[in-house]
C-alpha cells in the first residue's frame, strides 16, 4: 500500500459516519468510468477539459515563483 493511500485511509478513519456517507456519495456522483485508473497499464485515461469543472479550484497565485526556489532563479 502506498504512503499516500495509507495517509488518506487514516484520515477517512477519523470521519464521522455522516462524513463517510457524504464522501461516498460525492465519489459515486463524480467519478466517471473514463477517469478510472487502467489497472493493466497503470495510467489514467486522459480526458480533454477535465480541469474545466466549476468545482476545480486553483489558487490565484499558482504561477507565482516560490520563495524556496529563489536562489535558483
Amino acid at each position: 500500500m502506498s504512503d499516500a493511500f495509507a495517509y488518506v485511509q487514516s484520515q477517512i478513519s477519523n470521519f464521522s459516519m455522516e462524513e463517510k456517507l457524504l464522501l461516498l456519495a460525492y465519489i459515486a456522483n463524480n467519478v466517471k468510468e473514463t477517469n478510472i485508473v487502467d489497472v493493466k497499464n497503470k495510467s489514467f485515461k486522459r480526458q480533454a477539459g477535465i480541469a474545466k469543472d466549476p468545482e476545480f479550484y486553483m489558487a490565484p497565485d499558482f504561477d507565482e515563483p516560490l520563495d524556496d526556489f529563489a536562489e535558483y532563479m
